[in-house]
């Protein structure tokens, strides 16, 4: 493989500017580094609903800095993640992701990176976190210091941001980034990033809202909203759709019936408007809305304490059955499994997951509220083909929280215990791998770590658990 690079760099030097060479050699490198520390299956994966008994195993456990700092003493990958990426025998999608969400968390929580030949690259940041949640192969980062040249074109009412980086997994630039701030969310690819600017809120009632589409090369354009309000934005992991959704509109914005609804604007990656939507409810407050990783669907917190099912293609809309036991007007947790074919459906309710072509729904009567307790909340996660879900739920009563992982296989509860971890920060959730051989234990919200945003004096995103699935 390593003669492959040395030839196809001959070929390449000619024809090729010295940056653009240089991309060209890093990316060879980095194919090579995967060729040999996750080496593609050459025997026969057996699934894990293959087999009778299950064994859930903890890989690695990381609750301070001082403990993540201690495990790298002899570098990356650790001895126990070599192995297991090593391991033919687990589908070759798993074994990426697992190194994509460790490399993920160290660059995060020590701003360190590890390049193709295991060093250690150290930047020098303010904060460095994911814009894709599930598997984190670019990491935002706002370098050290204010680094925004005097009279530089900047975002509506982004004056006082930061200009960004866009580093993959291995610590190489890729892209520069208009606004590095908790709210944007980039592609899978890291091509595009999106934002709401401008737009309704206290400091600056009934201001002109913007959709932001961030690029990579560190340009941006804005296209004005039509309706005054305050925004959620998403965009899907292959980038194809991007949805603003409008949470807290003026009442010049109403349905058929009169009541404020919407709107939804629909957007290809190139900014071009696709549809308006607007739902049968109004959508209330989302952090983040759910997205398939195709943008054929989104979700999304609705008045009522409703769930709105938004069909981002044909632009029809659904509020699903009102959750079980939820208190009124709470955000709700979203997310869809890596195939796009399960809604896993939480937050401070018993959970359910629903089947996205059949619309069947599986309900978790163990997350619910048990007697002498505040109200749980749950945050559920699956994998493809529903194989493996898990259930992350905070209950007690505060200030003695403690959080309870079950961990179903198919509808065979194979794990329940306690997360016991120093955990500073609620929620957590438990994400689970493509296939299901594997489940990472962190802070639900994965930027957290931007202390210039948000006030935090940590910088970090612990704890860290990682764990597997073992089949007999």
């Amino acid at each position: 493989m390593r003669m492959f690079i040395v030839i196809v760099i001959c070929l390449l030097a000619s024809s090729l500017s010295a940056s653009d060479l240089f991309d060209v050699v890093q990316s060879l490198r980095q194919q090579v580094w995967e060729s040999e520390y996750i080496p593609e299956s050459t025997i026969p994966v057996i699934p894990l609903t293959d087999y009778d008994e299950f064994e859930v195993i903890e890989l690695f456990r990381a609750e301070t800095i001082e403990e993540l700092e201690a495990s790298l003493m002899d570098g990356y990958p650790f001895a126990w993640l070599e192995e297991t990426l090593k391991d033919e025998s687990i589908p070759w999608e798993d074994r990426y992701w697992l190194d994509r969400r460790v490399r993920a968390a160290i660059s995060q929580n020590l701003h360190v990176f590890y390049d193709t030949e295991n060093n250690p690259v150290h930047i020098s940041a303010d904060c460095i976190f994911p814009g894709e949640y599930y598997w984190r192969e670019h990491m935002i980062v706002d370098p050290a210091g204010w680094n925004v040249p005097e009279g530089a074109e900047r975002p509506v009412a982004a004056a006082w941001w930061d200009i960004g980086y866009i580093f993959n997994t291995f610590g190489r630039k890729v892209g520069d980034l208009a606004l590095p701030v908790p709210m944007i969310v980039m592609s899978r690819d890291g091509e595009i990033s999106v934002i709401s600017t401008g737009g309704n809120s206290p400091e600056y009632p009934n201001e002109q809202p913007y959709a932001c589409f961030m690029y990579s090369d560190g340009t941006f354009f804005e296209v004005p909203l039509d309706v005054i309000g305050m925004y959620s934005a998403i965009v899907s992991q292959d980038g194809s759709i991007v949805a603003f959704s409008c949470v807290h509109q003026s009442e010049s914005s109403t349905s058929d019936q009169g009541n404020p609804t919407g709107p939804v604007y629909i957007f290809d990656r190139d900014a071009n408007h696709l549809r308006t939507i607007f739902p049968e409810v109004q959508l209330e407050w989302c952090w983040r809305p759910a997205i398939s990783s195709e943008g054929e669907y989104l979700c999304h917190t609705a008045r009522g304490a409703n769930t709105c099912l938004i069909d981002c293609i044909n632009g029809k809309s659904e509020v699903l059955v009102k959750p079980i036991g939820i208190r009124e007007q709470i955000t709700n947790y979203y997310s869809f499994s890596p195939d796009r074919s399960i809604l896993n459906l939480g937050g401070a309710t018993t959970g359910r997951t629903m089947d996205i072509s059949s619309r069947n729904v599986m309900l978790y009567n163990e997350t619910g509220r048990r007697d002498s307790e505040e109200q749980p909340s749950t945050v559920l996660c699956s994998s493809n083909d529903h194989i493996c879900t898990s259930l992350t739920t905070m209950r007690g009563n505060r200030p003695d929280f403690y959080w309870e992982l079950v961990v179903y296989l198919e509808d065979q509860v194979i794990y329940s215990n306690r997360v016991t971890a120093e955990i500073q920060f609620f929620p957590i959730q438990t994400d689970v791998s493509p296939n299901g051989n594997y489940l990472i234990v962190n802070p639900q919200d994965a930027c957290h770590g931007y202390p210039s945003a948000f006030g935090y004096e940590e910088v970090y995103n612990l704890p860290l658990i990682a764990m597997c699935i073992e089949g007999r």
